[in-house]
């Protein structure tokens, strides 16, 4: 996610962007942790997931004279390499620990390769008992395909004429085929009937049936920088009209989970909700930009790593929930480490990490170009 939603290279960062980005990946964690606050993961459930592809979508940049396939290889260097590295790691891990080290090496989990390479956590929305797919701690991962997917769309219509006429359509496209197995769009007849024969809450690989929907979030952002209106979110009038829209659009829709295709009442409300969300959470950091600077400095940096937050807090949460079972915690505070340390240890990682890699990278190879002097 951080690096997929960075500014062009050389410009400063906006930590309001990354202070929504730190919110979204914060209720990430409290819904993992099972942590049931009231209004506060209900609310915070409605715009989660949106605020990443909105953010995605504010950030957005295809230059005219790039080439669409060197645009989606950084794209995939930036989003599936992860997806595919953090995967086998996982793999690894419980192959050997469920496998190896019970004397039966033979079992490659051949179910769990499938889920990998089908990244989605389950294959029917509507399943009363889901067959699990991604069963190693990888159920975030389905994200980083499908935002990979979403740009692939996005940057494929946007420099058409028509982008928004292919971006309704695509959209349509989404409503029909997650509403037409439940025979909702009986009005059209036979052509209704077979879509829904075939789809039957049917959840794609990679999220294909919902990337387009996803979409409308990017455009939403996107618009939201080409029109520069960032100064509106500043404005008490604006975030009075994104309050309501935000509580109405919430309440009437119901919770969300865009994971398993669940949009609530109304994918048109999820919208809604997630998009005046998304914006409301972005002015939130605008305020604390200027009135907290130092605080807003720390969230930023959370922000900045949500891709790293999102990858491994899932296999960090087994190793904490360990120890508290040793310590003999309550759940409460069980579920406040699950947040707390992931957050702080994950973010530590996140800006580490690569620092090292780095150093390492120039002492192996001294002489590589990116060493060299200019």
């Amino acid at each position: 996610m951080n690096a997929s939603l960075e500014k062009d290279k050389g410009k400063k960062r906006l930590s309001w962007l990354d202070f929504g980005k730190a919110a979204g990946i914060l209720v990430v964690l409290l819904v993992h942790a099972e942590c049931s606050l009231g209004p506060l993961t209900f609310y915070g459930g409605m715009f989660y997931m949106p605020v990443f592809f909105v953010a995605a979508g504010y950030t957005f940049r295809f230059q005219k004279e790039e080439c669409y396939g060197d645009w989606l290889k950084k794209k995939a260097k930036r989003l599936l390499v992860p997806y595919f590295g953090v995967s086998a790691f996982l793999w690894l891990v419980f192959w050997g620990k469920d496998s190896l080290l019970a004397g039966n090496p033979g079992d490659l989990k051949w179910w769990s390769i499938l889920g990998i390479f089908y990244s989605r956590n389950q294959m029917y929305a509507n399943a009363s008992k889901p067959l699990v797919l991604l069963d190693m701690l990888n159920a975030p991962l389905w994200f980083l395909t499908a935002m990979f997917l979403t740009y692939a769309w996005y940057g494929l219509i946007s420099r058409s004429k028509r982008k928004y006429v292919f971006l309704l359509l695509g959209a349509a496209g989404s409503i029909v085929w997650h509403y037409s197995g439940g025979g909702t769009f009986f009005f059209l007849g036979g052509i209704g009937s077979m879509i829904g024969y075939y789809s039957q809450g049917c959840l794609l690989p990679w999220s294909l049936e919902a990337v387009p929907y996803f979409a409308c979030y990017f455009a939403a952002g996107e618009w939201f920088r080409q029109q520069k209106k960032e100064k509106m979110l500043g404005e008490l009038w604006c975030l009075g009209m994104l309050t309501v829209v935000f509580l109405i659009s919430a309440m009437l829709n119901g919770s969300m989970n865009l994971s398993n295709g669940n949009y609530g009442h109304s994918m048109l409300l999820g919208l809604a909700a997630g998009i005046s969300g998304s914006f409301l959470v972005f002015g939130a950091g605008m305020f604390l930009e200027r009135k907290a600077p130092a605080v807003m400095g720390v969230v930023s940096l959370v922000g900045q790593n949500t891709l790293t937050i999102l990858c491994f807090h899932m296999f960090l949460f087994m190793f904490i929930k360990t120890g508290a079972s040793v310590l003999g915690l309550s759940a409460a505070v069980t579920k406040a480490l699950l947040v707390l340390l992931s957050l702080v240890i994950l973010t530590a990682a996140g800006c580490m990490v690569p620092k090292i890699f780095s150093q390492f990278r120039s002492r192996i190879f001294p002489f590589s170009s990116k060493n060299r002097s200019v």
